[in-house]
């Protein structure tokens, strides 16, 4: 619900978007210093993608810089098209820190089951992963960029060079882990053919998406009726 209204045009749907996700922030009581770790990875692409904007549009009126092609229209598309990819960005980042890989999986293993041919649970086993070692794959980057510059490695001007002695270890760290993993599911008989339990709905968390969901239809239903 929150995506199908983050595609949208209209100034407003980004105000209420971020007050919502301020709010499920401060419910989710997550740690700002963790959150801005996860969040900052991302911060380049959206300046790159802020200067792409400014740069390339064509404003109607008079560049705002004498010898730079920036617009008022320019400025202000690049900083609503940031604007909502950093909301996006963010509600992941919020799904992923306060969902359990458990319980993703067995939401994904329970979508997919009524789908024939379709092997559900090594689908959601994967996912499960994959969030797990997303986190992890950040903090083995944190550890060796800090064992990195310890050893002067910031002075190495090279590019290349510099990004082999930092992606190297990062890869075989998660190709390590990777392994450890596997013989740690061989060890306690995995097998994609076992029963499933999947614990009761809880309904109780539907209200909120309920309520959230008719918000969303009255204000779009106004938005739209007018001229």
């Amino acid at each position: 619900m929150v995506t199908t209204t983050l595609v949208q045009l209209k100034l407003i749907w980004l105000v209420f978007n971020s007050l919502l996700f301020v709010g499920l922030i401060l419910l989710s009581r997550l740690p700002l210093k963790s959150f801005l770790r996860d969040f900052k990875m991302w911060t380049p692409f959206l300046f790159i993608l802020f200067l792409f904007q400014i740069f390339l549009y064509e404003g109607r009126g008079s560049p705002i810089l004498h010898g730079l092609p920036i617009s008022k229209e320019g400025l202000f598309l690049g900083g609503l098209t940031c604007w909502r990819l950093g909301l996006i960005l963010g509600f992941g980042i919020l799904f992923t820190a306060v969902s359990r890989p458990r319980e993703l999986q067995n939401t994904i293993t329970w979508l997919l089951k009524p789908i024939p041919f379709t092997p559900e649970r090594r689908i959601g086993l994967m996912l499960s992963l994959t969030l797990k070692f997303f986190t992890i794959i950040l903090d083995q980057f944190e550890e060796v960029r800090l064992a990195h510059r310890v050893r002067l490695g910031d002075q190495i001007r090279n590019p290349l060079r510099k990004a082999k002695f930092l992606v190297l270890p990062i890869f075989r760290r998660s190709f390590s882990q990777a392994e450890e993993v596997t013989h740690a599911l061989i060890a306690r008989g995995y097998h994609e053919d076992l029963p499933v339990k999947f614990p009761k709905f809880p309904f109780l968390q539907l209200i909120p998406l309920i309520f959230l969901l008719i918000f969303y239809s009255c204000t779009g239903w106004f938005f739209s009726s007018l001229p």
